[in-house]
């Protein structure tokens, strides 16, 4: 373990610094000769190589670099008689996320304590599981394995909508390529997912890869998921290649609001998990959902939705421009509460007040009523009473005849 940490150090220090371990590889001492990987999606990954004249080596890992990330993983590698290397790893323990290009190279410490390293391979780890169907536009691919040439020409064209959405609502591109990979189920998608915390997630992107997975069972919603899910990602993945700066400064409730407002479909529950948590003072103060969601489901649903309405009414309110210039701020580096103040002159405590009192006017109002009730009942108890007496009276007066 310690030899593991310690590498993992000293190549991110070289990494930084710009600076690489001498490569070796190819030279008299240090000749190899690789395969290509060979994974089970979700639970094993198997590396083999062959190297000459391994008399001076004194230990050999293999270093994994999963896309864009700055963390490195570090393994073991077994070397035998032959010079054969080898290395199975335990997916289920070590997880890596789905349709990502996986970067590795060997690095061994020879005899004399010298690191060399091997060139640099990449692989792409896509989810072998099943047999995917595709279909590709112009800027888009889609992928399925779970329906018919109709289904995955239906989810291109909502793909393609997704994309025009998008680039008409806040003027963000997408990048050349997007994929779109759909499952129909939740559970089988998050394999691709690891480390989201998140077992209730039907939908996530990968706004670096360009890669978009969704969670389209079969159904009578299945048409409006796609109208909901599609589009909500494509603008994650916009949002990115527009201005990767920005994105990756965004409060959390800013950005699942933007991909909100480009779904085709809202989401139904929205409106009614809204009203409920207003009327009964559980709405979440917008602050906390800065710089992370709750992880319980419920709570998490209702996050989502006061970001939809919230990011709603701020479009609304200061249009595409105050969306931009919010962005902009961001890019620079500031804060959740410092990004609204820089960009909209105003804090998020007081868009907040006016986001309640716009949105849950009509529910105010029967709240008031509601709360007035027992009070109308008694005045009408108080006004029946005398009502009632006169109505007696009225009763039991004579009633006056006149004869001629």
């Amino acid at each position: 373990m310690r030899l593991r940490e310690l590498l993992i150090i000293c190549v991110s220090v070289l990494l930084i610094a710009g600076i690489s371990p001498r490569d070796g590889w190819g030279q008299a001492n240090f000749e190899i000769t690789t395969e290509e990987p060979t994974y089970t999606f979700g639970e094993s990954l198997s590396f083999r190589a062959v190297v000459k004249s391994f008399e001076d080596l004194d230990e050999v890992v293999v270093i994994i670099q999963p896309g864009e990330e700055e963390d490195l993983q570090v393994y073991p590698v077994s070397l035998d008689s032959s010079g054969k290397l080898s290395v199975d790893i335990d997916l289920r323990n070590s997880p890596l996320p789905g349709f990502t290009n996986i970067r590795y190279w060997f690095q061994v410490t020879s005899s004399d304590d010298e690191i060399i390293q091997s060139p640099v391979y990449t692989f792409f780890y896509a989810d072998n599981r099943n047999q995917w169907e595709t279909l590709t536009g112009e800027q888009i691919s889609v992928y399925w394995y779970a329906g018919d040439l109709a289904f995955g020409e239906e989810s291109l064209n909502v793909a393609q909508a997704a994309a025009r959405e998008v680039e008409e609502l806040l003027d963000v591109f997408i990048p050349e390529t997007v994929e779109v990979y759909i499952y129909d189920d939740a559970g089988v998608m998050q394999v691709a997912v690891p480390g989201s915390g998140q077992y209730w997630i039907a939908g996530h992107a990968d706004p670096v890869d360009g890669a978009i997975l969704v969670t389209l069972p079969p159904g009578p919603d299945q048409r409006l998921e796609m109208e909901r899910q599609i589009p909500h990602e494509m603008m994650h993945v916009a949002l990115n290649y527009t201005d990767s700066n920005a994105y990756s400064n965004l409060p959390v409730w800013f950005n699942e609001g933007l991909a909100s407002l480009a779904e085709l479909y809202t989401n139904p529950e929205y409106k009614e998990l809204l009203e409920n948590a207003f009327e009964n003072g559980e709405l979440i103060p917008m602050s906390d959902l800065c710089a992370s969601f709750p992880g319980d489901a419920q709570q998490a649903l209702l996050a989502y939705a006061q970001s939809a309405s919230f990011t709603e009414y701020l479009y609304e309110n200061y249009g595409k421009s105050g969306v931009h210039k919010m962005m902009a701020a961001y890019a620079s580096g500031f804060s959740c509460e410092q990004g609204i103040a820089e960009a909209l002159e105003a804090n998020i405590q007081s868009l907040e007040e006016g986001w309640q009192s716009s949105t849950f006017a009509g529910v105010t109002f029967w709240i008031a009523l509601r709360e007035m009730l027992p009070w109308l009942l008694l005045l009408l108890v108080l006004l029946a009473v005398p009502l009632v007496m006169v109505g007696v009276i009225i009763k039991k007066r004579p009633v006056r005849r006149d004869y001629e």
